[in-house]
């Protein structure tokens, strides 16, 4: 095997030194916006099958009862912007990244969701939906 030479070496450090310096960077950049996020409104909804009234007029509404590692469609009533983005979590359990993008279906958006399976059982989820200016939460069980 052949040893590095000391430019060699120098540049390795100096490679090494610009990540640290890039991932505190990006870290200092994360902390600092994490805090400006919309303020989220909770939203009550019995049956989101039947459609639930978000407090700006449009309806959201699952096509069928959720049930983990089966898709199911999720429509939001259309408005005038960038598509909305729907956030899938447990309170106080990480679940991963289950992000999705609403993709336009004419008169509505439209989002095909495929939730994961809890270990724990549980079928207690939280739909944080974001899009324009606005931020809604809506808890839901899936089955």
């Amino acid at each position: 095997m052949k040893k590095l030479s000391r430019q060699q070496w120098l540049f390795v450090g100096i490679a090494l030194i610009c990540f640290a310096v890039l991932k505190a960077g990006l870290i200092y950049w994360y902390l600092q916006n994490k805090g400006s996020e919309l303020q989220r409104q909770d939203v009550s909804c019995s049956n989101l099958q039947q459609g639930c009234t978000l407090p700006d007029g449009s309806v959201l509404r699952f096509d069928r009862a959720p049930r983990h590692s089966q898709p199911f469609l999720i429509s939001l009533g259309k408005t005038a912007g960038a598509a909305p983005a729907a956030e899938f979590s447990m309170e106080k359990m990480d679940m991963g990244f289950n992000r999705y993008r609403f993709v336009d279906g004419n008169t509505q958006w439209q989002a095909k969701v495929t939730l994961p399976v809890c270990i724990s059982g549980s079928g207690d989820w939280l739909l944080d939906l974001k899009y324009a200016d606005r931020s809604y939460r809506v808890r839901f069980k899936s089955q």
